[in-house]
């Protein structure tokens, strides 16, 4: 009895094991955040703002014949946030989340303005969320309590 009780557990726990391998979905979120550089210091600081109304966009490509195959925009909403479902397993694609421009504090950051996503299934991430880095828009000139932020931060004397 003991005998065929153990053997039932080891082969719950081998189903159990399997399954939280197998993780396959037609829907992947995509999450990330939208800032006001506002010491132009190209990384987030107490003093920076989250921006409502910045535009933002995925686009995958195959990496072979560079065909669009999924493309998705959109707005963040007033903490900053843009929220995407992008459908479709694009294991054979390049994907870019890409900020475009924002309502304010508009000067985009170069290559900081955008970045590489994985959206497929076959690359160990559990979660059907994926993050990307967040983006700074870069206020044209510093505010004038950039200085003080930097000290406390060690950055400069």
């Amino acid at each position: 009895m003991a005998k065929l009780s153990c053997t039932a557990l080891v082969a719950s726990l081998c189903i159990l094991a399997v399954a939280s391998f197998v993780h396959c979905t037609d829907v992947l979120d995509v999450e990330g955040k939208v800032f006001c550089d506002t010491c132009r210091a190209r990384f987030i600081t107490r003093i920076s703002e989250y921006i409502e109304g910045a535009e933002v966009k995925i686009e995958c490509h195959n990496r072979i014949t560079g065909v669009l195959t999924a493309r998705v925009e959109g707005r963040t909403n007033k903490t900053g946030s843009y929220f995407f479902q992008v459908k479709g397993d694009h294991l054979e694609d390049i994907c870019e989340v890409k900020l475009l421009r924002g309502p304010h504090c508009n000067q985009l950051d170069g290559e900081r303005s955008r970045a590489h996503i994985l959206l497929n299934n076959n690359n160990d991430i559990v979660s059907d969320i994926r993050h990307a880095n967040p983006f700074g828009l870069l206020k044209k000139e510093a505010l004038p309590q950039f200085s003080i932020v930097l000290k406390e931060l060690g950055l400069i004397a």
